[in-house]
């Protein structure tokens, strides 16, 4: 009866804080990189009950239709974290979006290619065949821009 019972002891590793001499340097060296305007940064939004990782001059596709016209410019409120190649700064869970800004221009709104959804019951002479096709809405983002005191 209790052959597949198993004892585990769990032990909690000890939390080290961190100096203020070492967040200096840390938000230093962040917003060193943020002033390169050369510095490619990244954004993970949270858009429609998804998240999205995001950079300049990409694509997403929402499904379902959105209350927005094509042209229309929107600022992406909901960032969980944004960063570059050198850093990542990660919200808890959500980022200030004063100091983030992530700017998106609607590029159109569409029906998605159909799919079939194919039913049979057995034992019965009974099928069901359905063709489904969504809304979808894209967006181009068009800017990812962060405050240098973000990690003040």
């Amino acid at each position: 009866m209790f052959r597949n019972l198993v004892t585990r002891t769990f032990s909690t590793v000890k939390s080290e804080l961190i100096s203020t001499k070492n967040t200096e340097l840390v938000s230093s060296l962040i917003s060193k990189e943020l002033s390169n305007k050369f510095t490619k940064l990244f954004a993970i939004v949270y858009v429609n009950g998804k998240q999205f990782k995001v950079s300049s001059n990409d694509l997403i596709v929402l499904d379902d239709n959105q209350p927005i016209e094509v042209g229309d410019k929107i600022k992406l409120d909901k960032i969980l974290a944004v960063g570059s190649s050198n850093f990542t700064v990660l919200g808890r869970p959500l980022l200030d979006n004063y100091k983030i800004h992530v700017n998106a221009t609607v590029v159109e709104k569409n029906i998605s290619s159909p799919e079939v959804h194919y039913t049979k019951y057995d034992g019965k002479n009974v099928k069901h065949l359905k063709w489904l096709s969504r809304e979808q809405t894209t967006l181009r983002i068009n800017s990812i821009f962060v405050d240098p005191t973000i990690t003040e």
